[in-house]
């Protein structure tokens, strides 16, 4: 049988050694301070690629074979002036910089093969081709580590999946570096969806991967730290022992739990002192399974740069069996205890108090990430991961939560409130409205990812902290905001009886009748709230919608509200921290949230026109739409132009921006437009801006002279709210209508967000026909 095969990369002293932050780098090549310190550890005796290097070394030829290649110059050698000229010097042969960087360990009768390389291609001039001759042809499990990830190690897997392509390639993240880690995980990605290598990101994972077998046991002193757990605290075996190793540098460590989940996660917060007797600054560790634990550690350090001093340092890290350990470090975090969001919130926590920890969370912290957000295609259904098979299991769920059967289509709740049954939303609507959301689009940007009141730590001075970044990821750029909200209102907000859920159901249908998510809400009063508990709930609602204006830019539909907050009620059915009337409380909302996703989204169908019917417009007639034919919501700009002539449309008005037509997969649209026999009006307008006042009277003299003729034409911007609504409502305007009378009659026929900036609002009310 053949062996597994290690192969590390360049691993060398002029590549990783440890430098400091304000230091010197050694030459060009070195993958600088913060990278290091990610692949060698606060210690490089015991760091990551150290335990894996021991680990490596002891197993027998049989089970693993070992091949390091390493960068081997020559400075008296003309061939190679020019790459260390331009590199600076660097693994000159027999120098310490060009020695291995990790402890190497005895041999043990391994036999050892060294690859010496001069180029970025492993294979050329090399050993290498002849020292895998024997892997030729074999299924062999062959893991990489070392330096540059974007580089050396792309180009060394690139070489191995083209001359061997019957071999297992896989990388550990952890073990891997480049001078930046974005192109670090930019590289890795492509590894994966291009080549087919498999990424790991824990250790043990890795390991086990090459042999078989889990994470071994790490070194631990059985009798030191003195570990002080809460009373009542069980930990697993395999728990303490990680716990012992990740404070090995400790002679004691008190730790009390922060948060526990129902995931077999362990987090607690940590107040440890050294062998001289000074306290170390507070950590937070986190134990679980040890492919998820690693999951959260190349999550986090992915965005562990862009949060800053506002971020802990991953201080360490260790696999054991199937549970794996992370020790994050506070550096500002106070003593005198920390406690949670959630905890700080039930006990009190005051308006000013909660707004300024929500202000550090959502601008201070995540509000970093936030900034990048960018318009992408995506099917929020799919990426909330709405299946229609969740049916079977919703049902019952459902059931358990009413104490009955769930067998009508509405269902009948304590305080006399009413709502759609759900499982209909799964199982009949779903299958219809998933291919019409495939084409849709949202605001990304990288995100918490699982953000409720357990993972925001406050510490005895009020310093905010997240925790837990398993879910870390490029996503919707509301879900940390829906996800809190959720489980405000459904854990956090207690209901005393069937008439404070009667009355909680007004928050939902407040939020509901919300069509525009950059406007402000309403006060508690205006929708009838009056128990405090509710009236505290509505505010803090307020805070967190108070984040989405910056977030969304013209990106408001509610839509994206809604689906997001059907997700998290559909689980909420299913949590241990919700009581009887908060779950009923979800069930209310997830039913109205499921009727109107779906109505929403059943629009997709045919072009819709919306008619503005006020006799200031006869004897023609002025409708509103989207922009026909927008690929990014998957429509057919034939068809649209079809439907336009059907409802009788003989004149069209245009208002995009020239680069839109391209943008939204339109190009050639005004030749389409004239071919299918519409006249059209091309008035370009940037978007959520307006035009000059001479530009719109032209439009408005052109509208008035079709509808004065009895013609029926549509204005359409990109999203027909905007751009178009502000037409419409000057062509209003010099119909006689007063300014608040004529954006009133647009939003009537057009919803709420029509004529949507204040820009456009202010251009109506200065308008002169």
């Amino acid at each position: 049988m053949t062996p597994s095969l290690l192969i590390t990369q360049c691993l060398q002293n002029d590549f990783v050694q440890r430098v400091g932050r304000y230091e010197p780098l050694p030459n060009l090549l070195h993958v600088g301070a913060e990278e290091s310190r990610r692949l060698l550890g606060e210690d490089p005796k015991d760091g990551p690629l150290a335990r894996v290097m021991r680990w490596a070394y002891a197993l027998p030829d049989e089970r693993l074979r070992i091949v390091h290649i390493r960068d081997w110059h020559d400075a008296a050698d003309p061939a190679q002036a020019s790459h260390l000229a331009q590199f600076g010097r660097h693994c000159l042969k027999d120098t310490p910089g060009a020695a291995f960087a990790f402890p190497e360990p005895g041999a043990q009768g391994k036999d050892i093969r060294l690859v010496d390389t001069l180029t970025l291609n492993d294979f050329t001039g090399t050993s290498l081709a002849a020292t895998l001759e024997p892997f030729k042809g074999s299924r062999a499990k062959v893991g990489l580590l070392g330096v540059w990830t974007d580089a050396k190690i792309s180009f060394l897997a690139y070489e191995l999946r083209t001359r061997y392509p019957d071999l297992d390639l896989a990388v550990c993240s952890a073990l891997c570096a480049s001078s930046s880690r974005a192109q670090h995980f930019i590289a890795l990605d492509q590894l994966q969806r291009l080549l087919g290598v498999k990424v790991f990101p824990s250790l043990g994972g890795f390991q086990a991967f090459l042999t078989g077998e889990a994470a071994p046991e790490p070194a631990v002193d059985a009798t030191r730290p003195a570990l002080d757990l809460e009373p009542g605290a069980k930990l697993a075996a395999a728990d303490v022992t990680l716990l012992r190793y990740l404070f090995r540098d400790s002679v004691s460590a008190r730790l009390r739990r922060l948060d526990g989940g129902f995931s077999g996660n362990v987090v607690m917060g940590s107040e440890s002192v050294d062998a001289h007797g000074h306290a170390q600054a507070p950590c937070v560790v986190k134990i679980g399974p040890v492919e998820l634990i690693g999951r959260e550690r190349a999550a986090f350090e992915r965005i562990e740069s862009v949060l800053g001093n506002s971020a802990p340092r991953l201080a360490d890290f260790a696999d054991f069996g199937e549970r794996g350990g992370l020790k994050y470090r506070y550096a500002a975090m106070g003593g005198g205890g920390s406690s949670t969001f959630q905890k700080r919130y039930a006990a009190g926590l005051s308006p000013a108090k909660t707004k300024r920890f929500l202000d550090e969370v959502f601008r201070d912290q995540l509000g970093r990430l936030y900034q990048a957000a960018a318009r992408e295609k995506c099917s929020l259904l799919e990426y909330y991961q709405f299946d229609p098979a969740v049916a079977a299991r919703v049902k019952p769920r459902i059931e358990s939560v009413l104490g009955g059967k769930a067998d009508k289509p509405v269902l009948s709740l304590p305080g006399g409130l009413k709502t759609p049954d759900p499982v209909g939303f799964y199982a009949d609507e779903l299958p219809r409205i998933l291919p019409l959301a495939a084409s849709g689009s949202a605001t990304m940007a990288f995100i918490h990812g699982d953000l409720n009141g357990a993972n925001i730590v406050i510490d005895g001075h009020d310093n905010v902290w997240l925790i837990d970044f398993f879910h870390t990821h490029r996503g919707h750029v509301l879900k940390d905001l829906i996800k809190l909200e959720n489980d405000l209102l459904y854990i956090f907000t207690p209901l005393g009886s069937d008439a404070a859920l009667r009355e909680a159901a007004k928050i939902t249908d407040a939020l509901l009748a919300v069509a525009d998510l950059a406007k402000p809400l309403p006060s508690a009063s205006a929708i009838g709230l009056r128990r405090k508990e509710l009236v505290r709930a509505w505010g803090t609602v307020r805070m967190l919608r108070s984040y989405y204006p910056s977030l969304l830019g013209f990106d408001r539909d509610p839509l994206q509200g809604w689906i997001g907050a059907l997700r998290y009620a559909a689980h909420t059915l299913s949590f241990d921290e919700s009581d009887a009337r908060q779950k009923l409380w979800a069930l209310y909302a997830m039913g109205r949230l499921g009727a109107r996703v779906a109505e929403r989204l059943g629009r997709t169908g045919p072009l819709r026109i919306d008619w503005l019917d006020t006799p200031v417009l006869k004897p023609g007639r002025l409708g509103l739409t989207i922009l026909p034919g927008r690929r990014d919501y998957g429509r057919d700009l034939k068809a649209d132009l079809a439907a336009l002539k059907a409802a009788g449309v003989s004149h069209l008005a245009c208002l995009l921006s020239p680069p839109e037509f391209h943008q939204y997969g339109v190009d050639g649209y005004l030749g389409e437009v004239r071919a299918a026999g519409l006249e059209v009006f091309h008035l370009p307008m940037l978007d959520g801006r307006a035009p000059s006042r001479e530009d719109m009277r032209r439009l408005s003299a052109w509208l008035d002279g079709a509808l004065g003729a009895g013609a029926r034409a549509v204005v359409h911007c990109v999203g027909g709210l905007g751009r178009s609504g502000l037409a419409a409502a000057c062509l209003l305007k010099s119909r006689g209508l007063t300014a608040t009378g004529a954006v009133a009659e647009v939003r009537r026929a057009r919803g709420a967000r029509a004529v949507e900036t204040r820009v456009q609002e202010d251009f109506v009310r200065g308008y002169r026909p």
